[in-house]
């Protein structure tokens, strides 16, 4: 009995996780897809529109982001493997 509750807790605790590391990486791909729209806009269209919150972040804030809800998935999926 104490297996089953400790199992069902895994169960309820895997869901909510994976959901947040879905959003992490959506968020990535989101801010990548913004960033690739505004210099595809700057080069067709004469607009200087500017990128906010630093080249760093631009940069490299998507590509962290991406990584990490992926690793952080794939050790997800091992933890809470079904055997």
């Amino acid at each position: 009995m104490k297996e089953k509750v400790i199992n069902d807790g895994k169960q309820l605790a895997h869901p909510k996780l994976k959901s947040i590391f879905d959003v992490l990486f959506l968020i990535g791909v989101v801010l990548l897809i913004v960033k690739i729209g505004i210099l595809i806009l700057n080069k067709l269209i004469p607009l200087d529109v500017t990128l906010y919150g630093g080249w760093f972040f631009w940069n490299f804030g998507p590509l962290i982001l991406m990584i990490s809800a992926g690793l952080g998935s794939s050790v997800l999926k091992e933890k809470y493997k079904v055997d």
